[in-house]
């Protein structure tokens, strides 16, 4: 399909996010709801003393407009019971004004029962778009509806809107659904799965949607999980294209099971590695040295005594019994975590969160050592 000239590409209609299911879903949920809530109020109607069921108000056309965004749009702000309930009653309540205050001029009440109602939804935060039709209803419904006065308030448009809420929640209940929707605190990240700190927070974000000067359909909280999902989504595809071979350093320095310790620390010294691995001498990895294994085994109970209690540690003892550790398998960390050449990047990040390793051995299809990954390697390639 040969693609649209510019000037017809905001007229063009774009794709629909949610599946088949989630359409389906929607459509049946909204014609239950308004099944119901028409089935419930013709029996309040039809109970009523001298009641005709063909001329009575039991259901409002503007209810229609309700359904569309409470069953298609759960998630919006402007699907909630607060907006819903409290929009449709000032709109009502502004149209039955206007109506009556100015019954020769229909034209005019129906602009300012609209310019009322939209303002006091603003003012109460319950904006809901078919709240307008309800307005105009009020003015312009006809002999049946100027009528009822006031008490066009009540009945039909609370009651309607009241048994529309009722069947949304539990249709979306019953479907899987959150409904009416909170606003939950993000939850905190924990090491155990695969998060990333984020550039912006929720007041950045509240700062540009007061700058963005026009009203979304959509939650701020909500905005920032669907932010963060899609940068999450965004490294993950770019991480899915990267594997540690690709990325990882070339082995600088390894030791053996058998090394001094003194000469461990000072291999330890010259080297910017925050680790080394340790192999054998088939180059399979049998362990991973670094700092905070010296530290460990020094047995310092206090600050000031790290340097004496290093010393001791790894200084060679003459004799040829020694109670404390004198070789690098030792006091090594043992079994080392280790990764294939061919892993992809984004399986790394969860190893080293979760176990707070600063180094990864790379390993070949054989377990042999090929190769160091850092913390520093993963972030370059996430910025490349």
């Amino acid at each position: 399909m040969a693609e649209l000239p510019d000037f017809l590409k905001p007229y063009w209609p774009r794709r629909m996010t949610g599946s088949l299911r989630d359409y389906a879903r929607a459509a049946l949920g909204a014609g239950l709801g308004i099944l119901l809530t028409g089935w419930i109020a013709s029996l309040v109607v039809a109970d009523l003393p001298a009641a005709n069921w063909h001329t009575a108000v039991f259901l409002i056309a503007p209810m229609g407009a309700s359904a569309v965004i409470l069953f298609c749009l759960p998630s919006s702000p402007l699907a909630q019971p607060w907006a819903l309930l409290a929009g449709n009653t000032v709109a009502a309540l502004s149209g039955v004004c206007f109506a009556l205050w100015l019954p020769d001029s229909p034209i005019l009440a129906a602009a300012l029962a609209m310019l009322s109602a939209i303002s006091l939804m603003f003012a109460l935060r319950c904006l809901h778009p078919p709240s307008g039709a309800v307005a105009l209803t009020a003015v312009l419904g006809g002999e049946a509806i100027r009528q009822l006065g006031f008490g066009f308030i009540w009945w039909p448009v609370l009651a309607n809107s009241l048994l529309l809420v009722i069947m949304a929640w539990v249709y979306h209940r019953l479907t899987g659904y959150r409904y009416p929707v909170a606003d939950h605190p993000p939850a905190a990240a924990t090491p155990t799965h695969m998060q990333y700190q984020f550039g912006f927070k929720p007041e950045d974000l509240q700062q540009a949607l007061g700058q963005y000067h026009e009203v979304l359909d959509i939650h701020p909280s909500q905005l920032q999980r669907l932010l963060e999902q899609t940068e999450l989504i965004a490294y993950q595809r770019k991480l899915e294209a990267i594997t540690c071979e690709q990325i990882m350093r070339p082995i600088a320095t390894t030791l053996e099971f058998g090394d001094a310790l003194e000469m461990a620390w000072q291999t330890m010294q010259t080297q910017n590695e925050p680790a080394v691995p340790v192999v054998n001498k088939a180059k399979l990895v049998i362990g991973v040295l670094s700092l905070s294994d010296f530290v460990r085994h020094a047995g310092a109970s206090h600050y000031r005594e790290v340097g004496p209690a290093l010393q001791r540690l790894i200084r060679w003892s003459p004799t040829t019994h020694s109670d404390k550790p004198e070789v690098v398998g030792q006091i090594m960390t043992a079994p080392a975590i280790t990764i294939q050449a061919q892993m992809h990047l984004m399986h790394t990040i969860p190893l080293m969160t979760s176990h707070h390793l600063q180094l990864l051995p790379v390993v070949d299809a054989s377990n042999k050592l090929v190769g160091i990954l850092t913390q520093t390697d993963v972030i370059r390639a996430l910025y490349r």
